[in-house]
């Protein structure tokens, strides 16, 4: 009897480090991401027409696979991290993104 709960204390101790170590690694992640937006929407927002950016798909931040815009929002996905929420932008001009190679272009008109 002893010897199972231990067993099981054991356990639980060593899902709880995972899960742990697990939601931290998330957290992170959606961190690089949250940045990532805020970067590109800051940028959009300090942009005049027939300006042109590139953000490289390598960065500090991770690898990133997508870059949208849609609904007055930048979404970005990184290390096969969608993003929900978006960030904002103010900018009253289009923006467009295209992938080129190993950048996106983002191009206000």
């Amino acid at each position: 009897m002893n010897k199972t709960i231990i067993n099981l204390i054991l356990t639980g101790i060593v899902f709880a480090v995972f899960m742990i170590a697990l939601s931290s690694s998330m957290n992170s992640r959606g961190v690089k991401q949250q940045v990532l937006e805020k970067e590109i929407a800051l940028l959009v927002d300090a942009s005049v027409p027939e300006m042109e950016f590139w953000v490289e798909k390598k960065t500090f931040n991770g690898v990133i696979q997508k870059v949208e815009v849609r609904d007055g929002k930048v979404f970005v996905a990184i290390d096969g991290l969608p993003s929900l929420k978006g960030y904002p932008y103010f900018s009253r001009y289009n923006v467009l993104v295209e992938d080129d190679g190993d950048k996106f272009k983002v191009k206000i008109r």
